[in-house]
């Protein structure tokens, strides 16, 4: 597939040699993925949010597509990120785990996975891809995929890097020595890079802090949203719910011991300094939009709009809420991993801006390229489609989507493997041994557990998952022999052990 590509490529080049009157070389498609971090579904006021506002990303979605069932391939950034930038599923690459969390694992009944330390240097990412088809490859923000030379932006196809590495110092406190918040610094960046490549092809990663903690915003920013939030009656009311005890003690609390209660689940959206840093995550994006209308760009320019997984809402101050879903960031459940997907791009005319056709951070990889008319890349699309005619406004039935995460996390998920087929969602948990069934369609908020009155349905999923656990070689939680602790759950299910 590879020498084939090139091949064309040069044909087309020679071609264009001998025909320069006749022909006009058409201008590439410029790309900018704009990905937020920790974003929930429903953070969104397009998508049903009446405290937060954004009414730049809901332009956005106005213009373009918004993918109404559209899934992280993880319910934590680190995979999700990886399986954006190499077209696979984590369990096939190995990446399952958080960086920073490598040869540190959570113990709980049972003990966390091995995992890949980053992404490998044999993958051939999205951005190696534009870069060997002529574009200008700039990363700008968060990257989370490596720590080392070889696994950082520059030795993974981008010729610009800008703060891709984990957090610095002033990053991690938002604001720095002279006081500027680092969403508008990225953005910033952003702008000089757009500026400075406007005659040439373009592929943008603008990944973004926001809205991780730190949550932290600009005082006239938290100012409005207080009065907001006093207006709707909401500062008055406690948002807060303490839930089930945490499943396990995470990496960096071993040595302190644990000594949170459980879950703090957050109940609704009404954190006026969470409101304020997605709004000021808006205003940014805002200032994208219009730097290439100004440039006349914006008929070269497909933008994507993503979240790596699903909002922070039982945890670290628990900021967002993700209802009508169930929980958040961490989790095997609707809220951990449906995410918010917006897709403008002007290479497409539509008039149906919304689509349900379930999705995933897979098939942004070969949608992308097919947007941009380059060649395909079989090898690094087993696990992602191009969407293309769903931006067309195309039915499109897809294969499952799968998820295998044997690990614990510190917004209190647990190791789980999970298929989604149609409007059914088959989930494993590993540490009770225990199956779920849910139809997502009459039941969004996964509430109810109907694997007894659809056994058939369930042992269908569960074969499908077992077929697909063995051909990636999917690596599983261990005992551990040292367990004690019984923790009382209030879950109650049918247990149905996926071996």
């Amino acid at each position: 597939m590879y020498l084939e590509g090139k091949k064309l490529q040069t044909c087309i080049c020679l071609l264009s040699c001998f025909l320069p009157i006749i022909v006009h070389a058409e201008k590439k498609q410029n790309v900018i993925f704009l990905l937020a971090d920790d974003l929930g579904w429903v953070d969104l006021s397009c998508n049903g949010s009446a405290f937060y506002e954004t009414p730049n990303i809901d332009r956005l979605a106005q213009k373009g597509v918004f993918f109404k069932n559209a899934y992280a391939a993880s319910p934590v950034s680190s995979p999700a990120r990886g399986a954006i930038m190499t077209g696979k599923y984590p369990s096939r690459t190995g990446y399952t785990g958080l960086l920073g969390q490598w040869g540190k694992p959570s113990l709980g009944k049972l003990i966390d996975a091995d995992f890949a330390p980053n992404i490998s240097t044999e993958e051939f990412t999205m951005a190696e891809a534009f870069q060997e088809n002529g574009y200008k490859t700039i990363h700008i923000g968060k990257w989370h995929l490596g720590e080392s030379e070889e696994t950082l932006p520059l030795s993974q196809g981008f010729d610009v890097n800008i703060t891709g590495f984990e957090e610095g110092e002033w990053e991690a406190q938002r604001f720095n020595e002279r006081g500027e918040f680092i969403t508008d610094v990225l953005t910033d960046k952003a702008l000089n890079a757009i500026k400075e490549n406007r005659n040439e092809s373009f592929f943008l990663n603008l990944w973004y802090y926001a809205v991780h903690t730190p949550i932290k915003a600009k005082k006239k920013d938290i100012d409005y949203f207080k009065e907001k939030a006093k207006r709707l009656g909401l500062d008055t009311i406690n948002a807060i719910e303490t839930g089930d005890p945490f499943p396990a003690i995470p990496w960096f609390l071993q040595k302190k011991g644990d000594n949170r209660n459980g879950t703090q689940r957050r109940m609704f959206q009404s954190d006026p300094v969470y409101a304020a840093f997605l709004y000021c995550l808006d205003q940014n994006i805002g200032r994208i939009i219009q730097l290439l209308n100004d440039l006349k760009l914006s008929e070269h320019t497909t933008i994507v709009f993503y979240s790596d997984n699903g909002g922070l809402s039982t945890s670290e101050g628990s900021p967002t809420c993700n209802a009508p879903l169930k929980d958040g960031k961490g989790w095997d459940s609707e809220g951990g991993v449906r995410v918010p997907l917006i897709i403008y791009t002007p290479k497409v005319k539509t008039e149906k801006h919304v689509c349900d056709c379930p999705v995933v951070g897979t098939d942004l990889y070969p949608t992308l390229l097919d947007l941009c008319g380059l060649p395909l890349y079989e090898e690094q699309h087993i696990d992602g489609v191009s969407i293309l005619p769903l931006l067309e406004g195309k039915v499109v039935r897809r294969d499952p989507i799968y998820w295998h995460s044997p690990h614990y996390f510190n917004q209190g998920g647990y190791p789980f493997s999970a298929i989604m087929d149609g409007d059914w969602k088959y989930i494993y948990r590993y540490d009770l041994e225990t199956s779920y069934l849910y139809n997502l369609k009459k039941d969004i908020g996964e509430k109810d557990n109907v694997i007894h009155k659809n056994k058939k349905e369930a042992n269908r999923l569960k074969s499908l998952l077992t077929t697909y656990l063995k051909e990636v070689n999917a690596l599983y939680p261990k005992e551990n022999p040292n367990y004690k602790k019984e923790v009382k759950y209030s879950d109650k299910n049918i247990s149905s052990p996926l071996k």
